[in-house]
């Protein structure tokens, strides 16, 4: 080779390695994933991840950026499951690209002090004091974000169908949802119910003369005629108006018990006209010296709903569910409490009636009543964690830049194992399609209708344009899923590049197919196609102390102007075509030097129970070739072999087995690596206890601290020598994690030793 085709590899590399830089940029704690990627590509082989999907049920409720709020189900209706390309505005600010719907059969719900509650799959990661952590490992205790800073939608929502109902009756009603109607459709989801087809009825108490009046009112002004009387009194105010019925029944959808999905996108002078017609039910309570609204409903969705407009109006609330037990408690309670909350309140949403305002105004101003609880409003504390099992369908938004989004008032985090490799297509101008697989998916879905008119003249013929033999690069969520005609189909593609599709044989421009399963595949006929997947690799979740730094980096780029990350010249990092040209240059990489060390590393593997087929076994080299190239070499070295584990392991057990072998059979900064790794896992769990501990005052907890005080200065020590001896950057940047938690921990424990200065 001449120096000019050195001097072009070379250039290449070094694109290829910025390349891999820009990749992982968004995904902090995901470098693992991102060289996987990066292999993939070089090799032009194919990889799969293996692990769970995290996801939300479909009564949760996000918020797009300008404040509108959205049952996830309402946004996914008669969606079933698969990825669905959507462009629904998250908060905070990004754009959700797809939309993801599985069917899970476990699933795991917190509910905080403050009744914010979020059910999704043990994996759904929420945001927390100590980062990012999935449900299934919250605990009671446990301090999770409330996203406080929701701003008031700018549109208003339009009423289904607005132009035939005014058509039917005759009226110039309005035609979008307004305070108005608002107000009436509030106080109809407490009090009200049907009647008959032209009649509505509103529960009044003994009393309510204003109240029955301004009812009265709002049915004139909104229905433009109707006649409402009294029943019985403290009984039902009975409204007479066909319109009235139809548009209540139009605007609260089927769903009753929960608050209406117009309500919760529409600005806050609606929504807020809405609140004022149901707290109209609310009881004005004192206790413990401090004044609060009660409002009591049989349906938690509906508080959750209401919970979540008092919140985007700055009003602070609580949920009980006084199933637990609560004396004089209804089945739930929304509590508006502390004086300045009130004073909020009051400004913003109030009351129907004149009356009941100047009672809670009085209230505020009584000189006995004590001031506000402290609270920390942007956190709440877990309150309770339960699992659940039985089919359950689930959602998931894929949020390029932030990653994040609103639901129920909790910060939640996208989990689509497609992000990494979206994103490297996007950087490569590559052809991308993605799926998700169910046993129902068709040929078609996959390969492109039939051509019609090409099927009349006797040719079967596949219409491909935007289907996976179109692209270069392509993902496949839950692989395993597929039915045997697309996996028999799948294999042969994996294989040699080629499509048989009942009578004809087309050969596709697939470089790189990447799979995802959240599980490992027992059948025997699926065997096959998972061995076509040279590189494998077991998604764990990212380390909670990265997550802070994902937050960071996620915000950064989302500054950027696009998400392909061009150069300052203008020119792309790096092209799928010269990608290719770099996967031609693997086969002169020199491995000589790591032949011998690499077949000792397949007998070591084999005695400890973990089979490599002839054909892994046979493209390994390809692997350690292109790791080599990554690090700029055109030799191979011992430490491109620690690339064989994304090839040796079949299942999470091997995870373990794998690492332990090449840890003892290499000489590489790996070993440390590894212990640094067990240190840090230990030093967690110890973080957690020595918090647990931290407010109780006990000899023995002070004799306990002083003993992990020992403990972890020699962990300290130990820590400092390992970075010592491996004079390895890797090394120094876990190493230094490391003795930053220690730190961590050490604050922590002087502080109840009384060795603080």
């Amino acid at each position: 080779m001449g120096d000019a085709g050195v001097l072009k590899l070379e250039d290449l590399v070094v694109r290829v390695q910025r390349f891999e830089e820009e990749l992982r940029k968004p995904f902090v704690g995901r470098d693992e994933e991102s060289r996987v990627v990066v292999l993939a590509l070089l090799t032009g082989e194919h990889a799969i991840f293996i692990g769970e999907p995290g996801c939300v049920t479909g009564d949760a409720i996000v918020a797009s950026d300008d404040g509108r709020l959205f049952y996830v189900e309402d946004l996914a209706e008669g969606l079933v499951p698969g990825v669905y390309g959507t462009d629904f505005q998250v908060f905070p600010p990004g754009k959700a690209t797809e939309l993801h719907v599985y069917d899970v059969r476990e699933t795991y719900e917190i509910i905080t002090e403050r009744g914010f509650r979020v059910r999704g799959t043990a994996n759904h990661p929420l945001m927390t004091r100590r980062g990012w952590v999935e449900l299934r490992d919250l605990r009671s205790g446990d301090e999770v974000r409330v996203l406080t800073d929701l701003p008031s939608p700018r549109h208003y929502a339009a009423i289904p169908y607005a132009e035939r109902l005014n058509a039917r009756y005759g009226r110039g009603g309005s035609k979008v949802l307004d305070e108005e109607i608002a107000e009436l459709l509030g106080l109809f989801s407490v009090r009200g119910r049907f009647l008959s087809g032209e009649s509505v009825g509103f529960e009044v108490r003994s009393g309510e003369v204003a109240l029955v009046q301004r009812v009265r009112d709002l049915v004139e002004g909104v229905s433009g005629s109707g006649e409402c009387f009294v029943v019985s009194e403290g009984g039902v105010l009975e409204c007479v108006s066909a319109y009235l019925v139809r548009l209540l029944k139009i605007l609260s959808d089927s769903v009753s018990e929960r608050v209406p999905k117009h309500v919760l996108s529409s600005p806050n002078d609606v929504s807020e006209a809405f609140l004022r017609g149901v707290f109209e039910s609310a009881d004005v309570v004192v206790g413990g010296g401090v004044p609060y609204l009660v409002l009591r409903s049989g349906s938690r969705a509906f508080l959750e709903g209401v919970q979540l407009l008092l919140l985007r109006s700055g009003i602070s609330s609580s949920i009980r569910d006084c199933g637990e037990g609560l004396s004089g408690c209804g089945p739930h309670e929304l509590v508006v409490g502390g004086r300045g909350n009130l004073r909020v309140f009051l400004s913003r949403v109030g009351f129907v009636t004149e009356g009941k305002g100047r009672e809670l105004a009085s209230l505020i101003k009584s000189e006995g009543l004590g001031g506000d609880p402290p609270s920390d409003l942007g956190w709440d504390v877990v309150k309770s964690v339960k699992r659940f099992e039985g089919l359950v369908r689930v959602y998931d938004f894929h949020v390029p830049g932030t990653h994040s989004f609103f639901t129920n008032g909790l910060l939640s985090h996208n989990t689509a194992k497609s992000a990494l490799v979206r994103r490297a297509a996007e950087l490569l101008n590559a052809k991308f399609f993605k799926y998700l697989l169910t046993r129902y998916t068709e040929p078609s879905e996959l390969f492109g209708p039939l051509d019609i008119r090409a099927l009349e003249e006797g040719r079967y013929v596949r219409l491909t344009a935007g289907k996976l033999p179109d692209a270069q690069i392509a993902f496949l969520d839950e692989i395993f899923k597929a039915n045997s005609a697309i996996l028999n189909a799948l294999n042969t593609l994996l294989q040699e590049r080629i499509l048989y599709d009942g009578f004809t044989e087309l050969r596709v421009d697939l470089w790189t197919l990447f799979g995802a399963s959240n599980e490992v595949p027992e059948d025997p006929e699926i065997q096959s196609v998972y061995d076509r997947f040279l590189l494998r690799h077991f998604v764990r979740p990212v380390q909670e102390d990265l997550w802070r730094n994902l937050l960071r980096a996620s915000w950064e780029l989302e500054k950027q102007s696009s998400l392909s990350l061009k150069r300052g010249d203008g020119s792309r990092l790096i092209s799928i075509d010269e990608i290719k040209k770099i996967n031609e240059k693997l086969f002169e990489v020199d491995l000589s030097g790591v032949e011998g060390k690499l077949l000792r590393l397949f007998a070591a593997l084999e005695s400890r129970g973990i089979h490599l087929t002839d054909r892994r076994k046979g493209k390994s080299l390809k692997i350690v070739a292109a790791n080599a190239v990554l690090s700029g070499r055109m030799h191979a070295v011992e430490e491109d072999l620690l690339a064989i584990k994304y090839v040796a392991v079949r299942d999470w057990e091997d995870v373990e087995k794998v690492s332990a072998v090449l840890a003892e059979e290499l000489r590489t900064p790996f070993k440390y690596v590894r212990e640094l790794s067990e240190i840090r896992a230990n030093l967690r769990e110890l973080y957690q206890y020595v918090k647990s501990l931290e407010g109780i005052e006990s000899s023995f907890v002070t004799a306990k601290f002083e003993n992990i005080e020992r403990e972890l200065e020699i962990t300290k020590a130990k820590v400092i020598n390992i970075i010592r001896d491996s004079q390895d950057s890797q090394v120094l940047r876990l190493g230094e994690d490391v003795l930053h938690l220690i730190s961590s921990i050490m604050e922590i424990v002087s502080k109840k030793v009384g060795k603080v200065e």
